[in-house]
């Protein structure tokens, strides 16, 4: 059963048009639009697997219609039956993305037409959902990895703190607390993702330095220095052959230099330092001090915030000091005093189950509460009921698909402040791009790393309006 939208005036022309297509044999269910909101309301609340468009009518003509329908992301046969259209002006309309033309004294071809028309779409859309399928496996794929990289991360940043049990959850600690700094100076989510990792990994070096130089409990003697003083080089020769941690190493190659030259092992001086080690520099001072060790107290946050202040210009970057201290000043970073931050709650909605319980997953590895829908009428209903802080949603699902679930959010005064991103396997046009609303859209197979990078972006932003 067709479902078929008659954007015409004449209502004897549009029972023209369905004595046609009964005689035609074809079974189907119709609707005359004659006006531009009545066009838009029935595109957002129905299926259509064709759309008859007049060329001229008092309140829409088909130019109109045309870029009503091709703007709603509906990919359906646009067909003009009219008796005023000239050739030219078929022309334009074929190259603006309508079907065909003929006119109202040519009805014998309109259903030859039709027939034509419905074929090509349904070969369109088969081609459509293989791309996606082999879009959605990839980003499976890629969610996989991910997961099993990070495990990896964390498994080796876990094993060099169970060797040297003093620095237990800095490397944890000082990763998150780096990521935040990064996000309040506008390094971009790519390059946040590999700030993140090579924070984790910044003391992984020490791995070659042995036991008896790293846990020594007195004073080093000068041959035992240079030896630790090795383990950024270890870093690099150990990450190094790892393609994707080489974007990585910037943090555990110069996590020791110093601003004004005195650090090691290169001697590098002001913005000669890769701006990730200077962040990380400026982060990993105030964790080691905030953080009691075995062989001292834990400062308090005063005594920390005047020693780093001591810093600047010297040891670290003012301009980055500068960032920090207010950050922790406003209360947007954790102090040091144990607080637990409020978890935020995060709606992911997909209908593939596999990729929706691996974004799941992967999202609660970083302490967020994952609520799921697997369609859209169960995405709207939850965020009336729960009202997330977030709303990840893929785009090419069943109505309402996530292009709907984001315009239905941002249109509701209750839920407009509420970030969204899309994930998409399809191409979405440019000038649907730019009238949506979402916040972020990332393509498919998107870095996974990447999507939690804009996550916290997105938080950070929302939470320092409120």
């Amino acid at each position: 059963m067709l479902n078929v939208l008659l954007i015409e005036d004449s209502p004897d022309d549009a029972e023209l048009l369905s004595r046609e297509l009964k005689r035609a044999g074809l079974e189907f269910t119709s609707r005359r639009v004659d006006e531009v909101a009545h066009l838009e309301a029935a595109l957002k609340e129905a299926h259509w697997d064709l759309v008859l468009a007049d060329h001229s009518g008092p309140h829409i003509d088909s130019t109109q219609a045309l870029s009503i329908v091709r703007a709603s992301d509906v990919d359906v046969p646009f067909i003009i039956v009219s008796g005023t259209i000239s050739e030219e002006t078929a022309i334009e309309a074929m190259k603006a993305g309508a079907s065909d033309y003929l006119t109202k004294g040519r009805l014998a071809r309109l259903a030859p037409v039709i027939e034509r028309e419905l074929r090509q779409a349904e070969e369109r859309r088969s081609r459509r959902r293989l791309e996606a399928e082999g879009r959605e496996r990839e980003q499976r794929a890629a969610l996989e990895l991910a997961l099993a990289y990070d495990a990896t991360l964390e498994g080796w940043a876990r094993a060099l703190e169970l060797r040297d049990s003093e620095t237990e959850g800095h490397s944890r600690r000082v990763a998150t607390l780096t990521d935040q700094l990064a996000l309040a100076l506008g390094v971009p989510d790519e390059a946040r993702v590999h700030i993140h990792r090579g924070a984790l990994l910044h003391d992984i070096g020490k791995m070659a330095v042995p036991d008896g130089i790293l846990l020594k409990p007195g004073s080093l003697n000068e041959d035992e220095w240079k030896i630790l003083r090795q383990h950024p080089a270890h870093a690099v020769e150990l990450l190094g052959p790892i393609e994707y941690l080489k974007p990585a190493l910037d943090i555990p190659a110069y996590h020791h230099e110093r601003w004004d030259g005195t650090g090691y092992p290169n001697g590098l001086k002001g913005e000669n330092i890769p701006l990730a080690a200077r962040i990380f520099a400026v982060a990993d001072v105030w964790d080691a001090l905030v953080h009691a060790r075995p062989y001292r107290k834990a400062w308090s946050v005063t005594e920390v915030t005047r020693h780093v202040e001591s810093l600047s210009g010297t040891h670290l970057d003012p301009t980055i000091v500068e960032m920090f201290l207010k950050l922790v000043r406003g209360g947007k970073i954790d102090a040091g005093d144990g607080a637990d931050a409020v978890p935020a709650t995060l709606l992911v909605v997909d209908d593939t189950a596999s990729n929706l319980d691996l974004i799941k997953r992967w999202l609660e590895r970083d302490g967020y509460t994952v609520l799921a829908a697997s369609s859209g009428r169960e995405a709207l209903a939850l965020i009336e009921k729960s009202l997330p802080d977030l709303v990840v949603v893929d785009v090419m699902m069943p109505a309402p698909n996530g292009l709907q679930i984001c315009d239905r959010i941002k249109s509701n005064p209750r839920t407009a402040h509420l970030p969204v991103v899309l994930l998409t396997g399809a191409a979405i046009p440019r000038e649907t791009r730019a009238i949506t609303h979402a916040d972020c859209i990332l393509d498919k197979p998107a870095a996974p790393a990447t999507l939690k990078a804009v996550v916290r972006r997105l938080l950070a932003a929302r939470e320092a309006v409120q």
